[in-house]
């Protein structure tokens, strides 16, 4: 019985010590003129979390050696100076390298377990993404449609037969081929779905042309529930993308408090499995930190009830609980001043009405720049429905009364009597001018409004008013 007990445990110890190998990779590698005495290859253990492990390494002389945690295939950054490069792994993986610093991308060449996969990665960076005949930018995105589609057809087909002549030479893993085709095919789908977004941006005297009927018919071709689509950088991109261009054609745009739990819902309707959770926490994420409180609570509730991964949950809720207490639709921070006269205001005291809400000094050169625009503004706008609040954080309040006498401002001017260090931190103020608008109920409805001189300020500040009229009436 000893001696069965014994065998087992040896078994167990082998069997244990052969998946911990395989749960590394190691990488060796000669730099010749190296930029800097270390390299470094950053991982990203999750898709779902936008973080980054560093994996660092000094070279002794022109060698370095390093041993890295990976569990499953990924895509990672080979960083040497100023220098960066993808590199994928696998678990198992035993890669030797060598590169010239200064001329990293050209000269950098991979042998041992991985090196087809890495040599593949290597040359179609250096053919795809360094030639300008393959890029959108600067001049492609200017073609009309249908020569756009041409130059992304052809790009396209380029790539799938480079990568089928190198496999065919330099054999690879299947999970790598998957994702090297991810890849193409999202690179591809990625620039059409954008074209005119960028088209019109890039050619601003020219407007936004009318996409044919047929133009996203594609995006019902594309495979997006492959698995190995998680592993690709271009796919990822996309997927931001592809829940935008839904939301949008929903008749949704970015100014709707509804934007992004449109967005969500889409993908939720669309999309299953793991890229349903990737897309979910894209949005969420998003909504987090730009969207309505209310509605991001209520993805957020949705989202630890149907997620299957912790290391999400654990990062949308911590986003949460930094940005609830100054998310739009949260309560503005209430705050008491004096005004010239040293009269006690509140914010509180405006409720019923939008308040624009802009902190300024009278030394700051960029507030002096804004303030005719402001005061123009208030001018025009201000009435029962809408006031224009300024508070002066000047350390001197003689110099913010003489500024407010001598410009004979407008609206309600405020002054902190000496710099309200807790008020400073509520408003997270970093610098001025910073403007805010804040609801009728007393809510956020932004942290960046669009500032005075900005010409379509005062068509938002029109319709916000109406808003309250309307629902007066």
């Amino acid at each position: 019985m000893k001696r069965v007990s014994l065998f087992l445990l040896l078994a167990l110890l082998l069997t244990t010590n052969g998946l911990l190998a395989q749960s590394k990779v190691v990488i060796t590698g000669k730099v010749t003129k190296p930029l800097s005495e270390y390299v470094t290859v950053v991982t990203y253990p999750s898709p779902f979390v936008p973080e980054e492990v560093e994996n660092e390494v000094e070279l002794q002389g022109e060698q370095f050696r390093l041993e890295i945690p990976v569990s499953k295939a990924m895509v990672a950054e080979l960083v040497h100076g100023d220098e960066v490069v993808p590199v994928y792994l696998e678990p198992g993986f035993e890669l030797n390298l060598s590169f010239n610093g200064g001329k990293f991308l050209k000269t950098i060449k991979y042998e041992g377990k991985g090196a087809n996969e890495n040599n593949y990665l290597a040359q179609s960076v250096r053919r795809f993404s360094e030639i300008e005949e393959y890029q959108v930018l600067p001049d492609n995105v200017k073609l009309r449609e249908g020569e756009f589609i041409e130059f992304l057809d052809y790009r396209k087909n380029d790539q799938e037969n480079f990568l089928e002549k190198f496999t065919a030479k330099a054999p690879v893993s299947a999970t790598f081929k998957s994702f090297a085709q991810a890849e193409i095919d999202f690179a591809y789908a990625d620039d059409r779905i954008t074209y005119f977004d960028i088209r019109e941006q890039v050619i601003r005297t020219e407007g936004r042309l009318t996409p044919s009927p047929s133009y996203f018919k594609y995006l019902e071709t594309l495979d997006m529930q492959r698995q190995t689509n998680l592993l690709s950088p271009a796919f990822t991109s996309f997927l931001r993308n592809y829940t935008t261009y839904y939301t949008k054609a929903a008749g949704i745009q970015e100014t709707n408090k509804e934007y992004y739990i449109t967005g969500y819902n889409q993908a939720k309707k669309k999309l299953t499995a793991e890229v349903q959770a990737l897309a979910l926490a894209q949005v969420l994420r998003q909504s987090l930190q730009k969207g309505h409180l209310k509605y991001s609570e209520e993805m957020l509730r949705d989202f630890l009830a149907i997620n299957k991964h912790p290391e999400a949950a654990d990062y949308l809720q911590k986003l949460y609980d930094k940005n609830k207490d100054f998310a739009i639709g949260s309560p503005a921070p209430n705050f008491k001043l004096t005004n010239a006269n040293g009269d006690t205001v509140a914010l509180s005291d405006f409720k019923g009405k939008v308040i624009y809400l802009s902190f300024w000094r009278s030394d700051c050169g960029l507030c002096l720049i804004d303030l005719p625009h402001l005061q123009d503004l208030t001018s025009r706008l201000e009435n029962e429905s809408l006031v224009f609040l300024n508070v002066s954080m000047d350390e001197d309040a003689a110099a913010w009364r003489n500024a407010v006498a001598k410009k004979r401002l407008q609206g309600v001017q405020l002054h902190m009597k000496e710099m309200d260090a807790d008020l400073v931190k509520r408003y997270e103020l970093k610098n001025v001018p910073a403007y805010f608008l804040i609801d009728e109920e007393g809510n956020l409805i932004t942290a960046k409004p669009r500032r005075p001189n900005d010409r379509e300020v005062e068509k938002d500040l029109q319709r916000l008013t109406e808003n309250i009229q309307a629902s007066a009436r």
